[in-house]
C-alpha cells in the first residue's frame, strides 16, 4: 500500500477515531465525515469534511464502521459520534465516484455488497478476518468480566460460572475467568470441544441435555448467536443468577421469558468499542493493513 494512498472514513465510534489517528500518524491522508471529535481537528494528514463527495471522491479506500449501518433505522451509516445523518444510499448516488475504489466495512450484508458491485467498487468485511476475530475476543472477554464484577454481589473468585459456547470469545473468556479463580463450566455440543475443555481443566457439559445442578450458577455467559438460554433453562437457574449475553444479533437468550421471570439479563453488544477502544482500533487498523497488503500482491 502506497504512502500516497488516501482513506475516507465515514462514521463510527471511538474505535474509528484511533484507527484514523493511527493511519494519519503512519503518513496516510485521511478524510473524515460523520465523526464529530476535537481529537481529529488540526491534526496532520487529517481533513474533516462537511460534504460526502469531498470526503470520498479523491480517496482510494473507503472505511465504514462496525456495524456499517445504524442499529436504529438500518437506512443510515452508523454515526454515533455525530448528529450528521448520512444515508447509505447517498454513498452510491452522484456526485459520488466509487469506480475501482475499495470499501472496507464491518458486518457487510447483501445490500452493501450489491450496491458496491453495481457502482464498480469492491467490498471487504474486515470483521470476518480471523486475526481480528481472535484478537477482538480479548476486549470482549475483559468487558464481560467487568460487567460481572459490577453486577454481582460476590467476587468472581470462588463463584460458579457457566459459559455456553467455546469459540474464540468462549475460549478467551474461560481462560480469563479461570485465572480469577472462578469455577468454570462450559456447555457445548461437540465432543472435540468437550475434550479440549477437559484438557484445559474446566468442567464440561452437553448443551443438548438438561444442566446438572443449574441452581449453583452465579453467572451465565452466552457466546452463541442462537437461542440457547430459553425459557426452560431460565426457570432452572437461580432467580438471582446474572445472565450476560455476548452474542451478536439475534442473541442467544429468550429476552421475553427473562423479562417475564424477572431475570437480570444484560445483552452486552460491541464491548471492544466500549471497553478498550484504543486496543480495538489498533486491531482494526492492523487488519485493514493486512487486507490492503494482500490486495497489492
Amino acid at each position: 500500500m502506497s504512502k500516497y494512498s488516501t482513506f475516507a472514513f465515514i462514521g463510527g465510534d471511538r474505535r474509528q477515531i484511533y484507527v484514523i489517528l493511527g493511519f494519519a500518524k503512519d503518513g496516510y491522508s485521511v478524510n473524515v465525515i460523520g465523526i464529530d471529535s476535537d481529537e481529529l481537528l488540526g491534526k496532520k494528514n487529517i481533513t474533516v469534511c462537511n460534504d460526502l463527495a469531498q470526503a470520498v471522491n479523491n480517496a482510494d479506500f473507503i472505511v465504514l464502521p462496525v456495524p456499517y449501518s445504524s442499529i436504529l433505522d438500518n437506512e443510515n451509516i452508523n454515526t454515533p459520534l455525530s448528529e450528521t445523518k448520512i444515508k447509505i444510499s447517498d454513498l452510491f448516488e452522484p456526485p459520488i465516484l466509487l469506480d475501482k475504489k475499495l470499501i472496507l466495512a464491518g458486518k457487510v450484508d447483501e445490500r452493501l455488497t450489491a450496491l458496491s458491485h453495481l457502482n464498480g467498487a469492491g467490498v471487504v468485511d474486515y470483521m470476518k478476518r480471523e486475526e481480528l476475530a481472535v484478537l477482538n475476543a480479548i476486549p470482549t472477554a475483559e468487558g464481560a468480566v467487568k460487567i460481572a464484577m459490577e453486577e454481582l454481589p460476590v467476587t468472581l473468585h470462588g463463584s460458579n460460572c457457566l459459559c455456553t459456547g467455546f469459540g474464540r470469545v468462549g475460549k478467551i473468556l474461560c481462560h480469563t475467568l479461570s485465572g480469577l479463580g472462578t469455577n468454570v463450566t462450559v456447555a457445548v455440543r461437540k465432543q472435540s470441544d468437550l475434550a479440549y475443555i477437559k484438557a484445559y481443566g474446566y468442567n464440561g457439559a452437553d448443551i443438548t441435555k438438561p444442566l446438572t445442578d443449574p441452581r449453583k450458577y452465579d453467572v451465565v455467559f452466552n457466546t452463541v448467536p442462537k437461542m440457547i438460554i430459553n425459557g426452560s433453562m431460565l426457570r432452572q437457574l437461580r432467580e438471582d443468577c446474572l445472565i450476560i449475553d455476548l452474542a451478536s444479533k439475534p442473541g442467544g437468550v429468550d429476552f421475553e421469558s427473562a423479562k417475564r421471570l424477572g431475570r437480570n439479563v444484560i445483552w452486552a453488544l460491541s464491548l471492544p468499542g466500549k471497553t478498550a477502544p484504543l486496543t480495538a482500533g489498533n486491531i482494526i487498523r492492523d487488519t485493514i493493513n493486512n487486507i490492503l497488503n494482500e490486495q497489492a500482491r
